[in-house]
């Protein structure tokens, strides 16, 4: 445990580490303390990022405190009664009056869409004329459309797509989520930007030992070299996962004092109503930060096998980005469709909101079927049962 303290320390001691962990905490804390100043939704007389973005945010969180709960139609109904009011005393929905209420007819007018019963143009006009009993079908025509959507998908996937719908809690359950939808969206790319700089900052492991003169004495200790090298790695891996867990609780602190967390516990499908998955927004957060948390480490691991393989730091460098980068915009290109889709899915920091809302789902050789978001947890674990073996190997056979 010390050797693993001596090491840890190491890393955290270097100039670049702590450069690169200001960086990655800075990535965590401007996305979403951004999108806490943006026009989510408010129309286009109010400008952003400006405090009259902010106090629309603030003013939009509390009214849906009253709205929160259960999306029945008696809700709908109620939304579309103050709809109604506020159209014949200002001619419009627009503006804060009835902002809440005009959101939750705009979920219904997804549905509603999707179904044919009205067109999108002019929708806040044809949703506050509905009458009760087109209000009462809501989720009738939301199960129709499901249906529809299922039946379109490849014969394989359909059977997981339908056990996943009929599992969607109903009714949904509805709180005021643009904030939350905006963050969540931005998720992948923050943690892909604080993975690669966490990666970064394991690549002088092993190869800084060869530019210091280290290494002669360091394959000396008397703890032999075995456990140096399990220390080493240990610590890459301590320092990769803890900067990720702490730039995420950034992230989600800045997050929460921009949205509050009572939207976390709204359905997945008040921010789409075409997912199938059956999440809420927080469980949707929770995967897919313990995705995230898993590349970062797999990269970790990747990282620390260069390192061991290359003598200088630049090359190591040089590899990992190149690899980390040429895989994601690969894996882009291939996890559209193919029989190699699954390799695609398979490759860190690859998992977004995207794959909940759209409803990705990845064939495996053999025929199973498994949700896209859910696949990374599964595989990514293997990158370090490759990796850390072949860092450890290619480690101890260096010789000067």
């Amino acid at each position: 445990m010390t050797l693993f303290w001596w090491e840890l320390k190491k890393i955290l001691r270097r100039r670049m580490t702590r450069l690169l962990l200001v960086l990655c905490l800075a990535f965590a804390a401007v996305g979403p303390l951004t999108l806490g100043f943006a026009n989510l939704g408010f129309g286009t007389d109010v400008e952003a990022p400006t405090w009259e973005a902010r106090a629309c945010i603030v003013q939009a969180t509390a009214d849906a405190g009253a709205w929160q709960g259960p999306l029945t139609p008696a809700v709908l109904k109620a939304a579309r009664a103050d709809c109604r009011a506020v159209v014949e005393s200002q001619g419009t929905v627009d503006g804060q009056a009835a902002f809440v209420q005009g959101n939750i007819l705009y979920t219904a007018a997804e549905v509603f869409t999707d179904s044919g019963c009205i067109s999108w143009e002019n929708w806040p006009a044809k949703m506050t004329a509905l009458e009760d009993g087109a209000l009462d079908r809501f989720y009738d025509l939301w199960q129709e459309n499901t249906r529809r959507q299922i039946e379109a998908a490849p014969d394989d996937k359909q059977a997981l797509l339908t056990a996943l719908r009929d599992r969607v809690a109903l009714p949904f359950t509805y709180d005021w989520v643009a904030g939350h939808k905006a963050v969540l969206s931005a998720l992948g790319n923050v943690i892909y930007l604080v993975g690669l700089l966490l990666c970064v900052g394991v690549v002088p492991l092993f190869c800084s030992e060869l530019r210091t003169g280290v290494f002669p004495v360091s394959h000396c200790a008397r703890c032999g070299r075995g456990k140096l090298t399990a220390a080493k790695l240990a610590a890459a891996l301590a320092f990769a996962g803890g900067g990720f867990a702490l730039c995420m609780a950034v992230f989600m602190g800045v997050q929460l004092a921009m949205f509050g967390a009572r939207g976390l516990s709204a359905s997945l499908q008040i921010a789409d109503s075409r997912s199938l998955f059956p999440l809420t927004l927080g469980q949707t957060e929770a995967l897919l930060l313990a995705a995230g948390l898993l590349s970062c480490m797999a990269g970790a691991a990747l990282a620390a096998a260069l390192s061991a393989a290359f003598a200088g730091e630049f090359p190591a460098l040089a590899a990992l980005v190149g690899v980390l980068v040429l895989l994601r915009a690969l894996s882009g290109l291939l996890s559209a469709g193919g029989s190699l889709a699954f390799l695609a899915r398979a490759v860190p920091f690859q998992t977004t909101l995207a794959d909940f809302t759209g409803n990705a789902l990845v064939t495996l050789p053999g025929g199973t079927v498994l949700p896209a978001g859910l696949y990374p947890l599964a595989v990514l674990p293997l990158w370090l049962v490759a990796l850390l073996p072949l860092a450890a190997r290619g480690y101890l056979r260096r010789r000067m």
